[in-house]
C-alpha cells in the first residue's frame, strides 16, 4: 500500500503481522530452509512476451504441487540451480508448465523461490516462465478443494480466506495475474493441458489466448459452460488448462497431432496436467508430456533441450535421450505404482463386483476400470480386466487376491512398457484380524528383499472395489510384482515348464531361501513341486535361481485359515521344519554368518513397520529372535524345532 508493506506469516502455529516502510530493512525470512524473500525488492516484470527464438537450451517441468524439496533436488541435479539454490542455467530458459498450487505443503516456498529465481535468471540473460495451470486458476477463482491441510490452518489462524492470500492486493497475487498460460520457445509450444481441436479451430494465436485469460477469465468468479462461447471453450474441459486428449489412443492420433501443430505453426507441444511415470514422448517427439508425478513427492524428472536435442533429466542428475520409439528406461505400470503409492493411496477398481466374487473359482477376466487416486482426485484412469487368483485363497477368502490386466495400447500411450499385469493381495475377510495378517505377509516380503534383491516388490495400498453404480467397499491390501515384471527388471527368464530339482539351483540362493522359510515358519513351499517358488534363469548365471512368494501359510503371518501340510507330522502352524536335505556344517556356518549380519536390518524393518500395532511388531520380532537363538545354538539337532523353542 503505497510505501508501506504489510507482512503476514505464521510462526510456530501463530499468526504474525507487521507493517514496514520502504526504508526498513527486514531479515525475518533469512533462514537456510526458506527460499530467499527480499522484502526490499518486490517488483517484477509482467509477462508481455509470448514467443522466444534462438534459445540454445531450455528445461521444462510441471505439476510441482507444493513439493518444494523434490523440486529443488531435481533442479540441482540437472544444473538449473547451484548448491545454494541460485540460478546456474546461464542464458537458458526454465518453463514451469503449470500447477505449483495444491496438494503439497510447501506451495508458498515454491512461489517465493520462483519469484526470486526469475530475477536471477534475467540478470544472467536467461528466463523463468511460470505458466498458469488449472490449479492456479482454481485458487484465484476461490476453489480450495485441493489445498493441503496446512493451508486450511493458515487460513483459519490468519482469519483470511485462502484465496485472499493471493488477491490482487498481494504481491504474489499480482505476480500470478501477470503470467501467461502459454508460451513458445523456438519451435516448441508450452501449455499446461494442451490445445484441443475445438479450441485451436476457433483461435490459434498464442497472444490472443493469453490475453483472453488475463483480461476475461482470471478476473471472473463464475464461468458459464456454453460451448458456443470461445471463453467457455478456453475455461472448461477442452480448454488449454484442462485438456487430456493426447493420451487417449482411441480419440487422438498422429494425424490430429500434426493438424494442431500445423495450426500453431510449430514443431512440438510440451504439456503437463496428466500424470505420467516419467517424461514421455509421443508421435516422434511431436507431443512431450512432462508431468512426471512429482505431486506424490517421491520422484520426478524434467525435460531438457540442448541444441535441439531432447533429454529426460533424471532426479539423480543423469540425462537420457528422449525418443518415443525407445523403450529403454520406461517403467511398467507396476513399477510406477510401487513408486508413487503409499498405504493411504486408493486404487479403485470399478467392475461387476458381485459377479466377480460369485464366480471367483473360475478365474475368468471381466471388464474393469482402474483409477489410482491420490489425496483428492483421480491422477490416472485406465481400462483393464480383472480376475480372481490364488489356489487356496480364492476358495477360502470372501475377498480373494486379484489380478489386473491393462490394455497394452493404452499403457504405451501413457508412457509405460507393455508389461500389463499387476497382482493384488487383499485382506482375506472383512475383519481386523485379517487386515493384520495381510500386513504381516507384506512385512515378510519386505524382510525377504533384504536377503535377496530378486525378491518380489510389493507396496501397501487401499483397494476400493466398486460396482458400476458407484457403491462398494474399501479394503486393505498390497500390490505384488508378477513374474513377467520380475524377469524384465532383473534381466532374466522365468522357467515355467520342465522338471526342476534342488540340485539345479544356485546353492547359495537356495540356502538363503531355506533358512528364510525356516525363520518365518513356512513349510508351504517346494522346488520340485514348483510350489510358491518362481524359477528364474539369469543371463549371467548357469544355474537356476529360486524366488519365493506367497507366505500366507507361515507361522509368523498367522492366517486363520492356514493349516499344517499333511506331508509333515505337525500339529500346529507354530512348528518349524527345515526343508532342505544334505545341509553341511560349512553351509550352516555360512548361513549363520549371513543371517547374523542382516539381523540389525531385520530389526529396523520391523520397527519401522508402523502400519502394524507395536504389540504385533513385538510378536513378529520375538519369532525372528527365536530363529536367531536356534541357528546360533551349538546343538545342531535344534535345526528342527518349533517356534516356541521345543525340540
Amino acid at each position: 500500500n503505497n510505501d508501506i508493506k504489510e507482512i503476514l506469516w505464521i510462526n510456530k502455529g501463530r499468526p504474525k503481522r507487521q507493517k514496514v516502510s520502504a526504508t526498513d530493512t527486514i531479515s525475518l525470512f533469512n533462514h537456510p530452509q526458506f527460499p530467499k524473500v527480499d522484502l526490499d525488492n518486490l517488483s517484477f516484470d509482467a509477462d508481455t512476451m509470448f514467443s522466444y527464438s534462438n534459445v540454445s537450451h531450455f528445461a521444462a517441468i510441471s505439476d510441482i504441487h507444493g513439493q518444494y524439496d523434490l523440486f529443488i533436488e531435481i533442479l540441482k541435479g540437472q544444473g538449473i540451480i547451484d548448491t545454494s539454490s541460485n540460478w546456474s542455467f546461464g542464458e537458458g530458459h526454465l518453463v514451469i508448465v503449470g500447477d505449483v498450487f495444491d496438494r503439497g505443503d510447501k506451495v508458498t516456498e515454491c512461489l517465493w523461490f520462483l519469484f526470486d529465481l526469475e530475477k536471477q535468471a534475467k540478470k544472467a540473460g536467461g528466463k523463468v516462465h511460470l505458466l498458469l495451470g488449472n490449479h492456479e486458476v482454481m485458487i484465484l477463482h476461490g476453489d480450495i478443494g485441493y489445498i493441503h491441510p496446512k493451508y486450511r490452518y493458515t487460513s483459519r489462524v490468519s482469519r483470511r480466506k485462502y484465496p485472499e492470500l493471493f488477491s490482487k492486493e498481494t504481491v504474489l497475487g499480482q505476480w500470478l495475474r501477470s503470467k501467461n498460460i502459454t508460451v513458445s520457445i523456438n519451435d516448441y509450444v508450452f501449455v499446461h493441458g494442451g490445445f484441443s481441436k475445438k479450441v485451436i479451430d476457433k483461435e490459434n494465436s498464442l497472444n490472443e489466448i493469453n490475453k483472453a485469460f488475463k483480461n476475461d477469465i482470471l478476473p471472473e468468479k463464475i464461468m458459464v459452460h456454453d460451448t458456443t462461447q470461445f471463453l467457455s471453450e478456453l475455461y472448461f474441459d477442452n480448454g488449454p488448462l484442462w485438456y487430456r486428449g493426447y493420451v487417449n489412443p482411441k480419440a487422438f492420433d498422429a494425424k490430429q497431432a500434426e493438424y494442431i501443430l500445423s495450426k500453431l505453426k510449430k514443431d512440438a507441444l510440451v504439456v503437463g496436467h496428466t500424470s505420467m511415470p516419467q517424461v514421455v514422448s509421443l508421435y516422434d517427439n511431436r507431443i512431450v508430456l512432462v508431468d512426471s508425478s512429482i505431486k506424490f513427492g517421491k520422484s520426478g524428472e524434467l525435460l531438457i533441450c540442448n541444441d535441439d536435442v531432447l533429454y529426460r533429466g533424471l532426479q539423480n542428475g543423469d540425462r537420457m535421450l528422449l525418443d518415443s520409439e525407445d523403450k529403454e528406461g520406461k517403467r511398467s505400470i507396476f513399477d510406477y505404482l510401487c513408486e508413487v503409492v503409499d498405504s493411504s493411496t486408493i486404487l479403485t477398481i470399478k467392475t461387476d463386483v458381485d459377479h466377480l466374487l460369485e464366480t471367483k473359482l473360475d478365474e475368468k477376466y471381466q471388464p474393469s476400470e482402474v483409477s489410482i487416486t491420490d489425496d483428492l482426485d483421480d491422477s490416472i484412469v485406465l481400462k483393464s480386466r480383472v480376475k480372481t487368483r490364488g489356489n487356496m485363497r480364492k476358495k477360502l477368502c470372501t475377498i480373494p487376491p486379484l489380478k489386473l490386466d491393462f490394455n497394452k495400447t493404452e499403457l504405451r500411450s501413457r508412457g509405460f512398457t507393455n508389461k500389463d499385469k499387476v497382482k493384488l493381495v487383499l485382506q482375506c475377510m472383512d475383519s481386523l484380524s485379517h487386515q493384520v495378517s495381510m500386513k504381516k505377509e507384506y512385512l515378510v516380503y519386505e524382510l525377504y528383499r533384504e536377503i535377496d534383491s530378486l525378491g518380489l516388490k510389493a507396496a501397501l495400498i487401499k483397494i476400493n472395489l466398486i460396482n458400476e453404480d458407484g457403491e462398494g467397499n474399501i479394503y486393505q491390501g498390497f500390490i505384488l510384482e508378477d513374474e513377467e515384471n520380475l524377469a524384465r527388471r532383473v534381466g532374466g527368464t522365468i522357467i515355467e515348464k520342465g522338471v526342476v530339482r534342488p540340485q539345479s539351483m544356485q546353492r547359495e540362493a537356495l540356502l538363503k531361501i531355506a533358512f528364510f522359510q525356516y525363520m518365518i515358519g513356512n513349510n508351504d513351499w517346494s522346488i520340485s513341486l514348483r510350489k510358491n517358488v518362481e524359477t528364474l534363469l539369469l543371463e549371467s548365471e548357469k544355474r537356476l535361481v529360486p524366488v519365493a512368494f506367497d507366505f500366507d501359510y507361515s507361522g509368523i503371518v498367522g492366517q486363520e485359515y492356514a493349516a499344517p501340510t499333511y506331508i509333515f507330522p505337525l500339529m500346529s502352524m507354530d512348528q518349524r521344519i527345515f526343508m532342505l536335505m544334505d545341509l553341511t556344517k560349512d553351509e550352516l556356518k555360512s548361513m549363520q554368518e549371513f543371517y547374523n549380519n542382516v539381523q540389525g536390518r531385520f530389526n529396523q524393518i520391523i520397527e519401522e513397520a508402523t502400519y502394524l500395532h507395536k504389540d504385533e511388531r513385538q510378536k513378529f520380532k520375538e519369532i525372528v529372535d527365536d530363529f536367531y537363538d536356534l541357528i546360533n545354538s551349538r546343538r545342531r539337532s535344534k535345526v528342527l524345532v518349533n517356534i516356541g523353542g521345543a525340540q
